[in-house]
């Protein structure tokens, strides 16, 4: 069921079920799909919101009806009464959501407080050719559409699928311990590039996430002390300072995990360059130069401050949850 442009001969769909208001936020990751035509979404969602992009299939689904739906597809038993488990279910998707992936050669899954940049860039034809998985996170990952691949979540390898379904406690399956480390074993191909910026949540100053980053990568230039972000028709750019000058890198996308981002009003109709700062998303009016960089990723002790008290009563109510509560 292809729903893109048909000249383009879209070769991956990307599902992302997301139940209630949809935030603010999602508003800049829809503007950024809009410049990326080759590449599908398929948004499963109980929201009444239309977005009126040819990319974009809204299908319409209640959380029991999805979770109905999921529990369709397993003899035993699932736990999911809350959207957020999905996440665990994500590895899943070719399997759950086969009907309509019929025309597409990838699937996958991604978060919607992220900003694409040129997908076409990154995720290259001769990548889709030569690898059965592209990318190991949550933020993003694509799947090879063929039944090999999309039964591999049920390899005996690993975490159990069967225990990961029927726990309410939120095991990261999605992720680098839980699915890539099947598709490693197993001898799938997966290409495991660093194309994108994924910023740490516990910073207020906008800095990478570092962990499971492999040690090459790290030592290149892979965070600055001044960087600032600006998207500009379609392609993500990351700006900083080396030896008094101002350096361009370019990104698949920019994950702006655990921040309420704001946007401005009709940010969809504006067609200029936009600056993403730690918090919002500005107009991209005044030009970006060295001296005044850090105002668009700004420092700041007390918010950093605020930053340390909400990841120690984070961490403390999810082991709370996961350990004592065992809900995940």
């Amino acid at each position: 069921m292809r729903f893109g442009d048909e000249k383009l001969k879209n070769r991956v769909c990307l599902i992302i079920p997301y139940f209630g208001e949809l935030p603010q936020y999602s508003k800049l990751f829809f503007k950024s799909v809009s410049a990326n035509l080759n590449l599908d979404i398929l948004l499963i969602t109980d929201s009444d919101i239309k977005i009126p992009l040819k990319n974009v299939k809204v299908i319409r689904y209640t959380f029991e009806q999805l979770t109905k739906k999921i529990q369709e597809k397993f003899s035993f038993r699932i736990a999911l009464t809350k959207p957020y488990k999905l996440c665990d279910f994500r590895p899943a998707y070719g399997y759950i959501f086969h009907e309509f992936l019929n025309d597409y050669e990838f699937w996958g899954y991604c978060d919607l407080d992220i900003i694409f940049g040129d997908f076409n860039q990154f995720v290259t034809d001769d990548i889709l050719d030569n690898y059965d998985k592209v990318y190991q996170h949550g933020h993003l990952s694509l799947y090879r559409n063929c039944k090999r691949v999309n039964f591999e979540f049920m390899s005996d390898y690993g975490m159990s699928y069967r225990e990961v379904f029927s726990t309410h406690v939120n095991c990261v399956f999605d992720e680098l311990e839980g699915i890539q480390k099947k598709f490693d074993h197993d001898g799938f191909k997966t290409y495991k590039g660093w194309d994108f910026f994924d910023a740490n949540p516990w910073k207020y100053h906008l800095t990478r996430v570092t962990s499971y980053v492999p040690k090459g990568i790290l030592d290149k230039d892979f965070d600055f002390i001044h960087e600032a972000f600006a998207w500009d028709q379609g392609h993500l750019f990351r700006l900083a300072v080396r030896s008094e000058k101002i350096v361009k890198n370019e990104y698949l996308y920019i994950h702006f995990q655990k921040r309420n981002y704001q946007i401005f009003e009709n940010i969809d109709k504006y067609n200029d360059v936009l600056y993403l700062t730690n918090s919002k998303c500005i107009k991209g009016i005044e030009s970006i130069n060295k001296n005044n960089i850090d105002k668009f990723n700004a420092f700041s002790n007390i918010k950093q401050f605020e930053l340390i008290i909400k990841k120690i009563n984070f961490v403390w109510k999810r082991r709370f949850k996961k350990y004592i509560l065992r809900k995940g």
